[in-house]
């Protein structure tokens, strides 16, 4: 199943390899596509993944933690 997300935050191409790459860190995703011009990412699951468990892959590990906000 694939969702199609707003992200705010994601305003360079380093944004958005950052942002794809963590987001792959899930177990569960399969796909991740970030579209910075549009502010969107689709991801790609297995099985669902509650939103709030993808904000925390998000600011897993980071330095950037607040900076991206998924929709």
């Amino acid at each position: 199943m694939t969702h199609t997300y707003s992200i705010s935050g994601m305003i360079c191409t380093g944004c958005a390899d950052f942002v794809k790459e963590q987001i792959e860190k899930h177990p569960e995703v399969n796909l991740v596509e970030t579209f910075r011009e549009e502010n969107k990412i689709v991801i790609g699951m297995n099985q669902e993944v509650p939103i709030a468990k993808l904000r925390e892959f998000l600011d897993k590990d980071s330095e950037w933690v607040g900076k991206f906000s998924i929709n």
